[in-house]
């Protein structure tokens, strides 16, 4: 049985985006956009981050 997950529809430009090569340590992020925690907007690093620094972080704290 094959337990490999649905793909979204745009998987190319998924693929495309992983990909690319990660910034170096010190190097500005790349400006990306995300939708608002309620969903009725978006915002961009560039918009957001100014002149601060900006730290990611991915993972599960439950």
């Amino acid at each position: 049985m094959d337990r490999s997950p649905e793909r979204p529809p745009n998987w190319e430009h998924v693929k495309a985006l992983m990909a690319r090569r990660p910034p170096a340590v010190g190097e500005a992020a790349p400006d990306f956009e995300l939708p608002t925690p309620d969903g009725k907007g978006r915002i961009r690093r560039s918009a957001f981050q100014a002149a601060r620094p900006l730290v990611l972080n991915f993972g599960s704290f439950t």
